[in-house]
């Protein structure tokens, strides 16, 4: 069989799920069979970190949000790279990367991350975001959800059930050695055996951190020795640290802004907590059980798919900082309960959720969009 080569467009302006799924589809492909290069939006964060990689990254910087000049630069790219397939994340890129793949004559495949209805929830916004991605969804031959979730909203939205593959975002099990000597503690000042509460993501209205900083006040009246990360970058930045200070939480939750290669940090964590009001899949908790450290997390869109109740971890109600908080005072209350959830979360990904498992399924949809099937 021929190489495949496949060009990735993502926005790139944030380092979240969709980031971290390309990178770790570049590293578990086999490249001899696929060569994986991709396009961004925006400089930073994402295409440093894929060159770091090792990745091929050509940045196409939207001067604005209406630049649609970067269609026929994208175009240019596709036609003189060599491509035989376009692969898109995220509803800009979808848009461009669609507009210039039919201008190249390329046959494209979408991965849907996360619910459009939920990333934007400005009337407006979210009003011109649906439009665009409804005008350009029949150019993508073959969708790729990566829940169960996700794939029935897709149907429920008019694509065709043949049309989807459900692809579960998948890891590398081995763990990275830590290649930083100095801890989270360490870097931010924090008292020596507090326990350390971290929800890490970008900072969006829809990953719910403002519960999560209500939930914090809650807890810290019970366990004043517990301190709380927010780890992330994004809009929501200036409105946690207002939220935080109003609270006269500063210097017990903190938001430490992006941090790269956060995984090696995971253990020294209590327990991570994802609080989001929407979740396509939730990849934070495939790398927190991984690491061996317990997960409180909302029941939302594909949560449920890794999180058993009870068995793995607890789930929670959205918008409901006293459950959240309830769920963290039990993990600090029972440690060694809340760490078996957690090796049964480890075995449950080491069987499910990994990077070669995720990466051989996706090369299949390459082929058989590539063959017409």
């Amino acid at each position: 069989m021929r190489p495949v080569k496949v060009l990735h467009v993502i926005g790139g302006g944030e380092f979240g799920g969709a980031e971290r799924h390309i990178l770790t589809l570049f590293g578990a492909v086999n490249p001899a069979e696929v060569t994986l290069e991709a396009a961004s939006l925006f400089a930073a964060p994402f295409a440093p970190a894929a060159r770091e990689a090792g990745m091929k990254v050509t940045t196409l910087p939207m001067q604005n949000k209406l630049d649609l000049r970067v269609a026929w630069h994208l175009k240019r790219v596709m036609a003189a790279g060599g491509y035989h397939l376009v692969h898109t994340h995220g509803v800009r890129a979808n848009f461009l990367g669609r507009l210039a793949a039919r201008a190249a004559g390329l046959p494209v495949v979408t991965t849907v991350h996360s619910l459009l209805s939920q990333d934007y929830p400005g009337l407006f916004s979210r009003a011109v975001n649906v439009c665009s991605e409804r005008l350009t969804r029949g150019f993508t031959a073959h969708f790729i959800a990566v829940s169960g979730f996700l794939a029935a909203a897709l149907e429920k939205e008019g694509v065709p059930r043949e049309r989807i593959t459900v692809i579960r975002n998948g890891m590398e099990v081995t763990l990275p050695d830590r290649e930083e000597p100095v801890t989270l503690r360490e870097r931010f000042g924090l008292p020596e055996g507090a326990p350390l509460v971290a929800a890490v993501g970008r900072l969006h209205r829809v990953k719910g951190h403002r519960h999560f900083v209500m939930a914090a006040a809650q807890v810290l009246a019970r366990h004043p020795e517990a301190r709380f990360l927010i780890i992330g970058a994004g809009p929501e930045r200036p409105a946690l640290e207002k939220q935080i200070g109003d609270l006269g939480l500063r210097g017990k939750v903190i938001v430490t802004g992006f941090v790269k290669d956060v995984l090696q940090y995971y253990r020294e964590f209590a327990v991570l907590v994802l609080p989001s009001l929407a979740e396509g899949f939730g990849l934070v908790i495939l790398e927190a059980f991984l690491c061996g450290t317990p997960v409180v997390a909302t029941r939302v869109g594909g949560v449920p798919e890794v999180v058993r109740d009870g068995e793995t971890g607890l789930l929670v109600p959205p918008a409901d900082a006293a459950a959240l908080a309830a769920a963290i005072d039990r993990v600090l209350e029972d440690p060694a309960a809340a760490r078996a959830m957690a090796a049964r979360g480890r075995d449950f990904v080491r069987q499910h959720f990994t990077a070669d498992r995720m990466a051989a399924a996706t090369v299949a949809v390459y082929r058989n969009v590539l063959e017409g099937k």
